[in-house]
């Protein structure tokens, strides 16, 4: 199914005026036709060449027939309230100076290249400084699909205001000291410090606990015969023991199983010592990793395993599918999900079933509906990410708090251009009062 363009709709529901609130566009791969805007009678939204960002349109500008998506490929979209963006050529700051630092705004995302799965979202990873909405419609007017905040953004500043360590330290004021954004865990590294608590507590207890996480996820490969067009899928499997030390360093060792299907299904190689470790070492490397779910400094991977899948990616033709990297990437992914929702030694039974979270199979906390997270998987301590936690309360998981919020129920994903086998015509996003102080 294709499609050829997506209508994109706004609502001001903000105290500002049209001519107050504007929308910007970055693209990611500036030069390149992954953009294609336009508004009013076909007129296009320009981003010059080798400019990152688009030049800023009013929704005065826009006009009451919004947007037209004809091809975007990750774009954020920056709606800015009161001011218009001045960056250009690299993204607006929000974090320790720099042009528009000063400007609020906040972002969504859109994905339309006329494939079925393309899709898009909110986020506030990285920082909040507005509640908004999204809603998909068929062109009937019937509606697919809708995300959003269940609160105002004071209320939910009050709750990420004690969410930090002093409280309300990762807020970000103004000249003039008005509220301009709240900044997420993930987005610290000195300088400015980290008013978030380090994850070195929380493993140390998962250590003097003796607790071992299985960590089980999988990822799949399709390779395609240019001479044959037979498809071949290569299935990865992480199989994987989580153990904490003393210091607050977290191993993984395991091996990697794999499946290859097409025209019959078989079991293909295992590959034993594919090792992983974050050092608390240098503990602001490992939040960083932790937080932010990355591969850095603190993450090292070890075993003989690795090398040995990167002979068989070649001997199998996928190396331009970044296999033993998106493997990684998955293995490090599942650990600190469980850590930043808490369901690591967490002593929590999730309704219906008789064992604890921490004794779960990592792959079975996907499953449940609903998953016990956060305050309710560590009702002790706050041995989970604090922020995310108020983001997700906020809006029931519809918005991205952390870069895997789509493992979590339905997640925050809103398709744009076909959901459950409906044509999806045209998205409304509903803009909300942003902070006020």
């Amino acid at each position: 199914m294709t499609k050829k363009h997506l209508q994109l709709n706004f609502i001001n529901n903000t105290p500002y005026h049209a001519h107050e609130v504007f929308i910007s566009f970055q693209n990611g791969a500036p030069g390149t036709t992954n953009f294609d805007v336009t508004y009013g009678n076909g007129k296009s939204v320009e981003i010059k060449p080798h400019n990152l960002m688009s030049e800023p349109l009013s929704l005065k500008d826009i006009g009451p027939t919004g947007l037209t998506i004809n091809q975007a490929v990750s774009i954020l979209v920056y709606v800015s309230y009161g001011n218009a963006l001045q960056s250009r050529t690299s993204a607006p700051t929000f974090i320790g100076g720099g042009m528009d630092y000063q400007t609020l705004f906040q972002t969504f995302e859109i994905t339309m290249t006329g494939n079925a799965g393309d899709q898009g979202d909110m986020t506030a990873i990285n920082y909040f400084t507005a509640p908004m909405e999204i809603a998909s419609y068929a062109a009937d007017g019937t509606l697919i699909q809708s995300v959003g905040y269940t609160a105002d953004a004071n209320t939910i500043a009050a709750k990420l205001g004690a969410s930090s360590s002093p409280p309300w330290g990762a807020l970000v004021k103004d000249a003039a000291g008005d509220w301009v954004r709240f900044i997420g865990p993930s987005s610290y590294a000195p300088p400015p410090a980290t008013p978030y608590q380090s994850f070195i507590p929380y493993l140390q207890s998962v250590h003097a606990a003796g607790q071992l996480t299985k960590i089980v996820n999988s990822n799949a490969f399709l390779y395609k015969s240019k001479k044959t067009q037979k498809t071949t899928n290569y299935i990865l499997t992480l199989d994987h023991v989580a153990t904490a030390a003393a210091n607050g360093s977290l191993t993984l060792n395991g091996e990697i199983h794999t499946t290859i299907t097409g025209d019959s299904s078989a079991q293909g190689p295992t590959f034993k010592e594919c090792n992983a470790t974050i050092s608390a070492v240098d503990p602001v490397s490992y939040n960083t990793a932790i937080y932010g779910q990355v591969i850095n400094s603190a993450v090292t991977f070890s075993g003989s395993g690795w090398s040995k899948l990167s002979s068989q990616v070649k001997s199998w033709d996928l190396e331009d599918q970044a296999v033993e990297l998106t493997t990684q990437k998955l293995l490090i992914g599942e650990v600190t999900t469980g850590l930043l929702l808490g369901l690591i030694n967490s002593n929590t039974v999730p309704a219906g079933q008789d064992v604890a979270l921490k004794d779960m199979k990592s792959d079975a906390w996907w499953k449940l509906s609903p998953l016990p997270a956060f305050r309710e998987a560590q009702p002790d301590h706050p041995y989970y990410n604090t922020y995310a936690a108020e983001l997700f309360a906020a809006s029931t998981n519809q918005v991205y708090s952390i870069p895997y919020s789509d493992r979590l129920g339905n997640g925050p994903l809103v398709n744009t251009v076909s959901y459950n086998g409906q044509d999806v015509a045209s998205w409304t996003v509903t803009l909300l009062p942003p902070l006020s102080a």
